[in-house]
């Protein structure tokens, strides 16, 4: 079975593997903002696999992230799985109280590749504007 990566930054959904990128984002003073979801699902099957382990590798240093499991469902027009609910890491920057300017951090997620156990990382870098 094939295991894919899915990650959705902010309302977009993308698959990714294997790469850095930055997305960046914008919020009001004291108001979080989703940075992103990330999930695993079984190709074809369209259904949850083991969530990424996700951390913080490089911190902000005007607010905090923090990082729940809940359920998303996949939005990609054409996608066999559109529409399918799928575990999440789902990772949100809070901004400290009356921080104005931009933040920048980078999450890491571990997470499986197949189901031989093999493993693989992908570092995400943020930048968020608050305003």
């Amino acid at each position: 079975m094939t295991i894919k990566l899915l990650a959705a930054l902010a309302a977009t959904a993308a698959l990714v593997g294997g790469c850095n990128s930055t997305s960046t984002f914008t919020t009001k003073v004291n108001t979080p903002v989703i940075v992103a979801a990330y999930g695993m699902y079984a190709d074809r099957a369209c259904t949850s696999a083991e969530p990424p382990e996700p951390s913080v590798s490089s911190p902000p240093a005007n607010g905090r992230v923090t990082t729940v499991l809940g359920k998303t469902p996949i939005r990609q027009k054409g996608h066999p799985c559109d529409g399918a609910l799928l575990d999440r890491m789902i990772s949100t920057y809070s901004p400290s109280a009356g921080f104005r300017g931009q933040d920048r951090f980078t999450i890491k997620y571990d997470y499986i590749t197949d189901d031989g156990g093999g493993r693989a990382t992908n570092s995400l870098d943020f930048i968020v504007d608050v305003k």
